[in-house]
């Protein structure tokens, strides 16, 4: 992960050492792989703390609208993706590529 991109530095110190740990393990994974691991653990969090399904959809609408908006703010009033920081990023391939090639093969 850039260490330049908003994200890094967004939200409480716990909740910051959890993405990064998060996209260090997600990096070189398919878009796709990593968008349903993180919805899973969205909404394994929320089945955890919720009571009802009611409590639980309420908070899962209230992450929606609030996230949207975080997504929002990375695109120009254009639609266009913001120019935030450099394209001069790296991505390499280290011990993740084993667990990559084991999840691929499923």
């Amino acid at each position: 992960m850039n260490p330049k991109d908003p994200l890094a530095n967004s939200g409480p110190e716990g909740e910051r050492a959890l993405f990064k740990l998060f996209a260090q393990q997600a990096n070189g994974f398919p878009t796709d792989l990593v968008l349903g691991a993180a919805i899973n653990v969205i909404v394994n969090a929320l089945r955890q703390d919720s009571s009802t399904r009611a409590k639980a959809l309420e908070r899962f609408d209230a992450l929606s609208t609030r996230y949207r908006g975080v997504l929002a703010d990375h695109y120009d009033s254009t639609g266009r993706k913001k120019g935030i920081f450099p394209y001069d990023q790296t991505i390499s391939v280290d011990a993740v590529l084993d667990a990559r090639a084991t999840i691929l093969k499923q």
